[in-house]
């Protein structure tokens, strides 16, 4: 039985009764960005290790043929094809995160883009359902997570999966065109579905969170639309999704009293990521960005470097003496030192080659951290300022609050396309790229994205 006025069946109805109309022009432009930024990520992770063993272990079942593995050159299942393409988006670490102002970390579109995009494939759907479904599961992600998004990684668990996996079912949910009770089911099995623990953020299996949470959203949706039954009101009251997942922190209800009035993917954001590395490192590497190019400060010259800095965010970073391309992604000494060194940060620093090289080693002695005390000590609470000492006595700072990226300082949408070339070169050819921008860029206008798959599916040369 539908509890009517319940967050999880106001959720459901607005899933279900949702149409492309109802979208604000500005929603649309940034989850048309969301969609380039995530595909570029992902083209360019085709190749790394995690995405061969999750693709050869699909591929081994010879599943029937539904969706496209990306960059893969096969088709799966919407299931096994949301797996790979949901981890291979988060094996870079380059794919977005929710802003910074919903105080709690998550790389929401891996998770609910693949499973939409598995769907859309499956039952040959236009650019417009795409984009539907992608907002219908994003919007649904930003509510539940402003009610429990800062509990789940205090106890253990990671925020990706566990909030990503009820974005992936709506998302489906919507694409599938379930009722609102089924739609409830969707949402009620997503819930027993969902995992991920934090213990597992520095191996393989971090990068795998994302892509079990959207097959776990096509499963989930795919059953309530065979009516597998799941508790229709599984976001509320005791023993709820949101008490057991915040430790018996949440509220009693998430927060829809405005939902499909206001859109939080406008209202919050997105936040893109220009470096390929954790989002901790980077008020680091702007600021050291900003003062190599604002003073000319050659690596020779510093004598030392300070990194004032909120201990929890330095606490992200734990490689402090990185030797993989990995581990490197989560040391703020790797990431300043090579900013310091070459003047920007790029794929190319995360390599094990680059990694290994003594070419950056000799700065770490001379990299010291500080925990002032009245800054913030919140997980999003990002505030960094770096103080550079020459050999000569010459002294800068400067400091940064607001990360590139983020929507109060946002990189523009030619940045945001440079990005997506840069990416996708590393597979496709010019044409090929420009094909696929074109196709992104419009989506809203495109009926049937049969081509659009199959450049996507090609693998690598």
């Amino acid at each position: 039985m539908i509890e009517t006025h319940s967050s999880t069946s106001r959720i459901a109805g607005f899933i279900v009764e949702t149409v492309y109309e109802d979208i604000p022009p500005e929603a649309i432009h940034i989850a048309k960005q969301g969609i380039l930024d995530w595909l570029g990520v992902t083209i360019a992770g085709a190749s790394e290790p995690v995405v061969a063993i999750i693709a050869q272990y699909a591929k081994g079942l010879a599943a029937k043929m539904e969706a496209s593995g990306i960059c893969q050159g096969f088709m799966t299942t919407a299931e096994l094809a949301s797996l790979i393409n949901g981890t291979m988006g988060h094996t870079l670490d380059f794919d977005d995160t929710f802003a910074n102002a919903v105080r709690y970390n998550i790389h929401p579109t891996t998770c609910i883009l693949p499973a939409a995009l598995a769907v859309t494939e499956r039952l040959s759907l236009s650019g417009r359902d795409l984009i539907l479904s992608y907002a219908a599961g994003m919007e649904t992600t930003y509510r539940i997570g402003a009610a429990i998004g800062q509990s789940i990684p205090e106890i253990g668990w990671y925020p990706t999966p566990i909030l990503g996996t009820l974005g992936a079912a709506a998302a489906c949910a919507k694409a599938l065109r379930l009722d609102v009770s089924q739609t409830c089911s969707a949402l009620g099995i997503a819930s027993s579905l969902a995992s991920g623990l934090k213990k597992n953020v520095e191996t393989m299996t971090k990068t795998m969170h994302a892509g079990n949470a959207a097959r776990n959203g096509v499963i989930a949706a795919t059953l309530a639309q065979s009516g597998f039954t799941g508790n229709q009101s599984v976001l509320d009251g005791k023993i709820s999704f949101c008490e057991v997942f915040s430790g018996g922190r949440g509220p009693d209800m998430v927060p829809v009293d405005d939902l499909g009035k206001e859109w939080w993917i406008v209202s919050t954001g997105l936040g893109f990521k220009p470096y390929p590395c954790c989002r901790a490192t980077h008020p680091a590497i702007d600021a050291i960005l900003y003062l190599k190019q604002r003073y000319g400060i050659r690596p020779e010259q510093v004598a030392s470097i300070i990194c004032k800095i909120n201990p929890l965010v330095l606490g992200m970073t734990t490689a402090h003496r990185p030797k993989t391309a990995y581990e490197a992604k989560f040391s703020m000494e790797y990431c300043i030192a090579k900013s310091i060194i070459n003047g920007e940060i790029t794929m190319r620093d995360f390599t094990d080659k680059a990694v290994q090289e003594s070419s950056w080693q000799y700065l770490i002695p001379h990299i010291h951290f500080e925990h002032p005390a009245q800054w913030g000590h919140g997980a999003v609470d990002l505030l960094t300022e770096i103080v550079i000492r020459l050999d000569s006595g010459e002294t800068y700072a400067y400091k940064v609050s607001v990360p590139k990226g983020e929507p109060e300082n946002p990189m523009s949408q030619d940045e945001l396309i440079a990005k997506f070339r840069q990416l996708s070169s590393s597979v496709f050819e010019g044409k090929k790229v420009d094909e696929l921008l074109e196709i992104i860029q419009g989506l809203d206008k495109t009926t049937t994205l049969k081509k659009f798959f199959e450049i996507l599916r090609k693998p690598p040369s």
